[in-house]
């Protein structure tokens, strides 16, 4: 028996998940954290308040590869019986398979064959020049890997580099802005869940027109979804920190008997040119980022082993993000209680 299948996978690069993510904020040149620093500089020179960087982020490491990763029995057939598949089409796929380089197919890969041999198999159970029995032993390999396609998904969703890397912090944030890559990152999200109802529905023609790989390098290409995570993250940790040292800031001293002054004027600027001006409207723009692509990925990933730290890397902190920045404007509140404009 001449084996034509094979569950070896390709070597995966090892990644380190990065644990901890620090960013000085003084001198930086990320746009977003210049906003950032810009903001705190002004904040922190009007209240004679030394304002402190945030701490370092924590970040609990993705489940690794092996862990998520599902065995998946191979099938074979003989060299006379490959031979004979050339009446319907199968033998250039199965040869494909059998190849050095079919040996070691990435994740993706992998999936786009079992899906292009669901599809193309099905004309060889009809064909009158494919033996009865080479038809039935195609029908029993049909039906297996039928079963087995939903292993060859979440092999996919969990093993991919491309996708894990989207799911590890970006070295920089979303810019003020700026937009780009939404649109890419949304159309190849969409593809993929196109190709995940068509493997539940089992429609292989279909399936198999959805190459996944077109969507891995939209992602790749954009790293939208690592930049939207990083930058939501942050900025909760950031104005988390924030808010934390402005708590302790006696406003009855900055503002003696509530009267006017220079420095409400200053801190009146503040509020409306940069909080209002400026940190509201980026952090609105990630959030807007955040509504348009978390629903997609979560639906993408819903069942999986990677749901939950998805969940942690997205949702946690941009519901963190938005209760940080009640808080801040309630802080903003009391100051124009105790210094009212004149």
């Amino acid at each position: 028996m001449a084996k034509f299948y094979s569950n070896r996978q390709q070597p995966f690069t090892k990644v380190v998940s990065l644990v901890a993510v620090v960013f000085v904020l003084s001198g930086c040149s990320d746009p977003a954290l210049s906003l950032m620093h810009d903001y705190t500089s002004r904040l922190s020179r009007t209240l004679a308040l030394e304002i402190h960087d945030p701490a370092p982020l924590d970040l609990q490491p993705l489940p690794s590869i092996t862990t998520t990763r599902a065995d998946i029995p191979d099938s074979s057939i003989t060299l006379v019986e490959l031979v004979a598949t050339r009446a319907c089409g199968l033998d250039l796929l199965l040869g494909e398979r059998n190849s050095s380089l079919g040996k070691v197919m990435t994740p993706s890969q992998r999936l786009k064959y079992e899906l292009a041999f669901l599809k193309q198999v099905q004309p060889c159970l009809n064909n009158p020049d494919i033996a009865p029995d080479l038809q039935q032993k195609l029908a029993v390999i049909a039906s297996d890997k039928a079963r087995q396609i939903d292993k060859h998904w979440q092999n996919f969703l969990q093993q991919d580099e491309t996708l894990r890397q989207q799911l590890h912090p970006y070295r920089s944030l979303s810019e003020p802005n700026s937009v780009a890559g939404v649109a890419d990152t949304m159309q190849a999200l969409h593809s993929l869940l196109a190709l995940q109802k068509s493997i539940v529905q089992q429609n292989w023609q279909q399936a198999s027109s959805i190459n996944p790989e077109q969507a891995l390098e939209a992602l790749y290409k954009a790293n939208t979804l690592s930049q939207l995570q990083q930058s939501l993250r942050f900025s909760q940790n950031w104005l988390q920190s924030l808010n934390n040292q402005l708590d302790r800031v006696d406003l009855t001293a900055q503002c003696p008997a509530g009267k006017s002054s220079d420095k409400t004027e200053i801190l009146n600027t503040i509020l409306l040119q940069y909080f209002i001006g400026k940190v509201q409207v980026y952090l609105a723009q990630v959030d807007g980022t955040y509504q348009q692509l978390y629903p997609l990925l979560q639906q993408l990933y819903q069942g999986t082993a990677l749901a939950r730290p998805i969940s942690q890397r997205f949702e946690v902190p941009n519901t963190e993000l938005k209760a940080e920045l009640k808080r801040h404007v309630i802080w903003w509140k009391a100051v124009q209680q105790h210094c009212p404009k004149s």
